[in-house]
Formats: structure tokens, C-alpha cells, sequence
């Protein structure tokens, strides 16, 4: 269901000496150490495929993510991140359950709601400019 769907952004700007193949190389190992899941790049940009390590309650979701880099000066590079949450097989296990039978499970489904991965994905965008 789209309507379940979840989308958020982050923007970051940095300022390093470094090329933008460097750039990208530490995106995508600070990407892989922080948020995990399946990291796979394509061209200025990389993928995240279920990256939702060390964010709470992410057993509930599927978060998937694209980040862009766009150099905007000598020294200057912008991240543009979009990130989407779909509700996982075990949001909807228990939502189901819980309409007909136990109701406690519904606490799963509310947990979908209080996700927010912005954070991790911010922390991921900060180690690139260190």
C-alpha cells in the first residue's frame, strides 16, 4: 500500500579538500559502518537497500535510500538524501493479528510511526566531512 509509505529527506553540505572519487568512497564506507544494508553505487549516487541497522524499531520497516553527491565548487559537495520506510512482512503479521485475535500486537504496528532514520542517515552524511 503507497498510501503507508514513508519519505524523508536530509541535505547536507561539506566542505573538503578531497576529489569527488574520494568523497564517494568515504560516503559509502561511512553509509555501509552506519546505517547498513545492501550499499551499491551508480555513478553520484549510492543506493541503500535495507538499511536500517542500529535504528530503533527498524525490524518493522524496510528502509531503502538514494543519496546523491553534487559538486558545487572546488571544495564543496552537496548530499541530497532521499529516504523511503515501507511497512516489513512482520508490520503486516501483526497488524492482521491483531484485528482478529491479539490485540497487544498492535503495538508493532504503531512502532512503524514512530520511526524516524533521519538521524542515522544525517550521522552517516557528518563522517564524510571529517
Amino acid at each position: 500500500m503507497e498510501a503507508l509509505n514513508r519519505h524523508f529527506s536530509i541535505f547536507r553540505r561539506v566542505k573538503t579538500e578531497r576529489s569527488l572519487e574520494q568523497v564517494m568512497e568515504k560516503l559509502e564506507e561511512a553509509l555501509r559502518s552506519t546505517v547498513g544494508g545492501s550499499v551499491m553505487r551508480e555513478g553520484n549516487a549510492i543506493h541503500v537497500y535495507d538499511g536500517n541497522n542500529n535504528l530503533s524499531f527498524g525490524f518493522v520497516a524496510e528502509v531503502n535510500a538514494v543519496v546523491t553527491v553534487k559538486m558545487v565548487g572546488d571544495d564543496s559537495y552537496e548530499f541530497d538524501a532521499q529516504i523511503s520506510l515501507q511497512p516489513s512482512q512482520l508490520f503486516w503479521v501483526t497488524t492482521i493479528a491483531g484485528i482478529f485475535c491479539l490485540q497487544f500486537l498492535w503495538v508493532f504496528t504503531v512502532l512503524y510511526f514512530v520511526i524516524d532514520p533521519r538521524t542515522h542517515y544525517q550521522k552517516a552524511l557528518d563522517r564524510v566531512g571529517t
